[in-house]
């Protein structure tokens, strides 16, 4: 079993989020996450990437974003698409800027008591109606426990970044967990992980320690 991880295409948001204006994506799925025409680009340039090519079943998020590049990528194959794979979800605050939020009574704490800012960064703490890390890290469990580990296939998985920081947590188990965080998944770019024996998987196509922001952990 062989493991190809595909972060989508850059979108709207994510050039936002670059230049500093943080718009809550989350699981969004709209206008704001469409592909940009270098997302789309990046998509269609990954076709005919030898590591690409390998791939001969893909599972994909049910998120816009990702089937676009799933479909650029492996034009014609059949997409098997898994809400298990979207995004983590950022409930009430998707759609919306941080300051449509600070003055809001009901969401205020979220911005300014110590607790409750780890929202974005935590096992435990979610925007309201949102997930925490602990429930991305539980439901992509739950998809790669579905998968036949024992069969000689190498699949193509096209999600999101934090589903996939945490799909690298469930597969290579590595401490202290906060480094899931700091985890880098640059838009468009193969990650491969394989499985080496029984439930025992490797990263294969980079050094897993210089995808580390060593910035706080």
């Amino acid at each position: 079993m062989k493991l190809i991880l595909i972060r989508h295409g850059q979108t709207q948001g994510n050039i936002l989020n670059e230049q500093g204006i943080n718009l809550f994506t989350g699981a969004l799925n709209n206008r704001c996450t469409d592909l940009t025409e270098k997302g789309i680009e990046a998509a269609k340039k990954l076709k005919d990437n030898p590591i690409i090519k390998e791939i001969s079943k893909v599972y994909c998020s049910d998120l816009k974003r990702a089937i676009d590049t799933a479909r650029l990528a492996k034009p014609g194959y059949e997409l098997n698409i898994d809400k298990r794979l979207r995004e983590r979800s950022l409930g009430d605050f998707e759609g919306k800027y941080p300051e449509d939020l600070e003055d809001n009574e009901c969401y205020k704490k979220y911005f300014t008591d110590e607790k409750y800012k780890k929202f974005r960064r935590d096992f435990i703490q979610k925007a309201p109606n949102g997930e925490s890390y602990t429930d991305v890290i539980t439901r992509t469990d739950d998809f790669i426990n579905s998968l036949n580990m024992e069969e000689d296939i190498t699949i193509g998985i096209f999600a999101h970044m934090h589903c996939i920081r945490c799909i690298f947590y469930n597969l290579l188990k590595f401490e202290p967990k906060e480094k899931i965080f700091n985890l880098k998944i640059e838009n468009c770019e193969p990650y491969v992980i394989e499985r080496i024996q029984d439930k025992t998987f490797k990263l294969t196509s980079h050094n897993l320690d210089d995808l580390f922001n060593k910035i706080c952990w």
